[in-house]
């Protein structure tokens, strides 16, 4: 199912659209953000007034988000075990190495992005909870397919379409596959422009109840060059440092 298209994931997408836009919008106005008939539009707009996540101005006939939706998602956010667990570990890495840190998980045929914790810095990576990422391009993928076990990682790898998300992208599947060998042997996977142009990720894995996340630190290519060894001992510090079980 594409999310994009679904007819079940319009809520979700007009509150992003309200995100993105940062200001109220017409029954017309969400129609064409939806790329939806005005009917559907109609019903759904009711359905989020009624449920108190929406309201209208008499006026305009504008609409715009309620702050419930807000509550929610900080309620959610603030009971989630696993951001939870690793939450102090990655501030804590962040300060040390001062730029950006992501953690992530399997999804499927992707790695999502369950937290991140921003560099200080004017010039820094960003990305949100959330973001989905090629395994084959990204840190975190790369760190998740490596991790896999070796029959799984030739099973998967071979069904991935090897896109080039840029001009660095690794896309025949025999150097992914000696990338992938070196980067598990080493305990790191790394990337260079490959995902995003000009940003350097390194990666490494930690266990916990069982599962495999990933730890990454993402930054400017040439700063992360330069402080290459002093992140990287910091990164397999902080994942040797962490295992067992939620709580």
């Amino acid at each position: 199912m594409n999310f994009g298209s679904a007819s079940s994931t319009r809520a979700v997408r007009l509150f992003e659209a309200f995100a993105k836009i940062g200001a109220p919008q017409s029954l017309s106005e969400i129609s064409h953000l939806l790329d939806t008939p005005l009917s559907t539009c109609h019903g759904l707009v009711r359905a989020l007034q009624d449920g108190g996540y929406l309201y209208s101005n008499r006026g305009t006939r504008q609409h715009y988000p309620t702050r419930r939706l807000l509550q929610i998602a900080e309620t959610i956010a603030s009971n989630d075990p696993v951001v939870k667990y690793f939450d102090s570990h990655m501030s804590a890495l962040r300060d040390l190495t001062q730029e950006t840190v992501i953690l992530g998980a399997m999804q499927k045929d992707t790695v999502v992005y369950l937290n991140v914790t921003e560099s200080p810095s004017v010039i820094r990576y960003s990305a949100r909870p959330g973001d989905i990422k090629p395994l084959h391009s990204s840190a975190l993928g790369k760190l998740m397919l490596g991790e896999l076990s070796e029959g799984e990682r030739e099973s998967l790898v071979t069904t991935l379409e090897l896109n080039a998300v840029t001009g660095s992208t690794l896309t025949d599947l025999d150097a992914l596959r000696r990338d992938l060998k070196k980067a598990a042997a080493a305990g790191i996977y790394v990337t260079e422009g490959e995902n995003v142009s000009e940003v350097m990720a390194l990666a490494a894995p930690t266990r916990v109840a069982g599962e495999v996340y990933g730890i990454a630190v993402a930054g400017p290519i040439e700063r992360m060059r330069r402080n290459r060894d002093s992140i990287e001992a910091a990164l397999k510090a902080t994942c040797a440092s962490i295992g067992g079980d939620f709580g």
